[in-house]
């Protein structure tokens, strides 16, 4: 039996759900659509729009990468760079 798509109604997930699990009663088919709406609304941020935003060269950088390339250039074009004290973040 094929994999149930997203946009299944839940008379289809019912049918698919007795078809692989066997007979469910109707509370249990209740909490299982419950459950599989739940996890289809989950979503991972995994940061791609931001980095598209970014100039090509730094797409593939991490933060801490592209803070020290910051740093390079600013050094490079003959500013002092200092630290802050801890202090000052809070």
């Amino acid at each position: 039996m094929a994999i149930l798509p997203p946009e299944a109604s839940y008379e289809e997930f019912c049918e698919y759900t007795v078809g692989v699990k066997g007979p469910k009663s109707d509370m249990e088919l209740a909490e299982l659509w419950k459950w599989r709406q739940k996890l289809a609304g989950i979503r991972f941020d995994t940061g791609r729009a931001l980095r598209s935003q970014l100039p090509p060269d730094e797409q593939h950088l991490t933060r801490k990468q592209r803070g020290a390339k910051v740093e390079q250039e600013a050094k490079a074009a003959g500013r002092n760079i200092e630290r802050l004290p801890d202090k000052a973040y809070f």
